[in-house]
């Protein structure tokens, strides 16, 4: 570098070159990026790309800005007044390393993590931050994951080798070096920190630095995320911290809009719960119905067909034919917690809070809890360990007694870290149901694991799968288990008093188009029960919190519903709501869905049946806003009730 600029400072010169390695490597990671995540039939003009590039690197120079503040200054210093001391270039260089870990880990790691999920990086991350151990498993037991770690090491390697080049050459010139005055040293340095604290700002207006919002630089929302750089999303999202106080601060008016939309449900009126919440159904009144729930790992309703995708679940397809199919449900969230805590406790998910571990300090109304005043035994299963996301406990506090998991099977039973396949996991549920005398009715709740990365099917069974993928495989078997599960049930005594009810714990991204992915909320929704409902297609919206109310209904049980929840088999909304880490939504009657993305302010509303690109919100931002609006105050509303523990059961 200075034998082109003779005027330039040693140090100078070896942040210019670590600045231009960095940008190389980040151009790297996201060739790597569009490659692995680029959508079918992505037909953007190269110009777009070129464009969505360019502002990358942008975003990648306030990251490398960031990390070579502290080495500027350092080497600054070290070759201004301290030429021998070699320790502080050493310092350095060891900072860098690690710093260099840190970041690449989080750009390889993203790659597989924007599959998943269809967004970068956020904090979101940490929700499983109290189960490392089972995280990590879950996650590099997948051949495809340890590619990207593979990835991972040979670029970390090859980041060692060049930071070591440039401080030896660095260290070379620097023993050769004549005398230079302080005075210009502070001179060129000013001019260097000047550079690198406007590159970190991102751009030069005084109003704004870089933002997420400047990353849209077309219309299509694959392309607007190629700029990003997850490390900046990771650090925008844990500084964007909301005061529950301030985030509640209208909380009056809140509470007013959650009592006009919810007029048939049992809020506690001024703050207060009136008594404790219990059921007030005699005895004799209620339908003694067994009740099976089955929250079916990243089932989409896109893998029945729907969205113009292929029909992974030709079982479930016939039997919700024979049931009553509600085909506008959707979930509370994206993660496996989100569906779980709504589908219990009527509650919607609040962001990114993870509700199975914070929300402990008392039961919610569930329907173990209300079932069990008249007799009913209550079962939870999951296919792994059920320490993870502390799911035993949650549903242990709410009312479920028995606890089916991974622990009641052999070690050579399991299919790896999602523990044992969903095929014996009914069988356990159906033999532990059997154990019980016979006048016992029972309710269970059963999570199944077998549709989850990594994804495995065990060998031993009579089904084939004709998948094109492992991921296809894996979404068969588990429809597959079903009809095994259905037709053993069939040959026991309970099976005609059962209601079986079949939804996702969330969906899946199955070739989406919208930065929110609709594929990953809409789950089908099947109440199967053919001794005691007629099929038929019911289209009223619904999502996870309605679970309990309805299906209490079917049992005639009355009870003070303090929830977010209603029984679509009769009720009817305008809409219906959901979240995903840093992005809001809602469903309309009429098929339109809204979506906020919290990172960029930005706001969509679209026709999702078609997965319509076009955004219609600038012709009906009024009547969008309205509703997101209420939306808000739901949320609010439910946040500032569990704050207070107004859902004593």
């Amino acid at each position: 570098m200075l034998k082109y600029f003779p005027s330039l400072s040693y140090f100078i010169g070896l942040i210019l070159k670590l600045a231009a390695f960095y940008s190389v490597l980040f151009f790297i990671i996201r060739l790597l990026f569009c490659y692995f995540n680029i959508p079918e039939n992505n037909n953007e003009h190269f110009s777009d790309y070129v464009s969505a590039f360019f502002m990358g690197l942008r975003f990648d120079l306030i990251i490398i800005s960031y990390m070579l503040m502290l080495p500027a200054l350092v080497l600054f210093i070290q070759q201004t007044f301290f030429k021998t001391n070699k320790l502080l270039v050493t310092s350095i260089k060891v900072y860098l390393v690690l710093v260099t870990a840190l970041i690449l880990f989080i750009a390889c790691a993203n790659i597989p993590y924007f599959s998943q999920f269809g967004s970068h990086i956020t904090k979101s991350v940490f929700a499983w931050r109290l189960t490392p151990g089972y995280t990590l498993k879950l996650i590099f037991s997948s051949v495809g994951y340890w590619g990207f770690l593979i990835v991972f090491i040979f670029l970390f390697v090859v980041c060692i080798k060049v930071i070591n080049n440039f401080f030896n050459t660095y260290l070379t010139n620097l023993a050769q070096m004549q005398g230079t005055s302080v005075l210009a040293s502070v001179g060129r340095f000013l001019v260097l920190a000047f550079f690198i604290f406007s590159a970190a700002r991102g751009r030069l207006s005084s109003k704004s630095p870089m933002h997420e919002g400047m990353a849209i630089v077309s219309e299509n929302v694959f392309v607007n995320q190629i700029a990003l750089n997850p490390n900046f999303t990771l650090i925008k999202s844990l500084s964007r911290k909301v005061s529950k106080t301030e985030f509640l601060k209208d909380i009056n008016n809140d509470l007013e809009v959650c009592y006009k939309f919810y007029p048939q449900n049992h809020f506690p009126q001024n703050g207060k719960l009136s008594a404790v919440i219990t059921s007030t159904t005699p005895i004799d009144s209620v339908k003694k119905l067994n009740v099976v729930v089955v929250l079916m790992e990243s089932l989409s309703i896109a893998k029945m067909g729907y969205y113009n995708q292929k029909n992974l679940s030709p079982y479930l397809t016939e039997l919700a034919k024979q049931s009553v199919f509600f085909d506008r449900f959707f979930s509370s969230g994206i993660h496996t917690f989100n569906g779980l805590f709504s589908s219990t406790t009527g509650f919607p998910s609040i962001y990114t809070e993870q509700g199975l571990r914070q929300y402990t300090k008392q039961p919610f109304i569930t329907l173990a809890n209300l079932l069990k005043p008249y007799g009913y035994e209550s079962y939870f299963c999951a296919t792994h360990d059920p320490v993870f996301d502390n799911m035993e406990g949650f549903f242990k506090l709410n009312g479920f007694n028995n606890i089916i998991s991974s622990n009641d099977f052999s070690s050579d039973q399991s299919l790896g870290v999602t523990g044992i396949p969903d095929h014996l996991l009914y069988k356990e549920l159906i033999k532990k149901i059997n154990s019980k005398p016979q006048t016992a009715p029972f309710v269970a709740y059963v999570m199944t694991g077998t549709d989850h990365g990594p994804w495995a099917i065990p060998k031993n069974i009579d089904f084939k799968p004709n998948g094109v993928d492992e991921k296809e495989n894996a979404s068969m078997y588990a429809d597959w288990s079903v009809k095994q599960f259905i037709e053993e049930a069939q040959k026991n005594y309970w099976y005609k008093n059962t209601v079986f009810v079949f939804l996702g714990d969330h969906g899946q991204i199955m070739n989406d188009v919208y930065d929110m992915p609709i594929t990953y909320h809409h789950t089908p929704f099947i109440v199967y029960c053919p001794n005691q409902l007629k099929a038929e297609i019911n289209h009223n919206l619904g999502y996870q919190p309605d679970i309990v109310k309805t299906i209490s209904s079917l049992l005639n049980i009355n009870y003070d519903n303090f929830s977010f929840g209603v029984n679509i088999f009769k009720e009817k909304r305008p809409f219906v709501f959901f979240s995903a880490d840093d992005k809001l939504g809602y469903v309309t009657e009429d098929d339109f869905f809204f979506y906020h993305l919290l990172s960029t302010n930005q706001k969509y509303y679209v026709k999702y049946s078609t997965l319509d690109k076009v955004n219609y919100y600038q012709q009906n931002n009024a009547h969008a806003d309205s509703l997101y609006k209420q939306t808000q105050s739901l949320y609010n509303s439910a946040q500032y009730f569990i704050n207070n523990n107004y859902f004593n059961f």
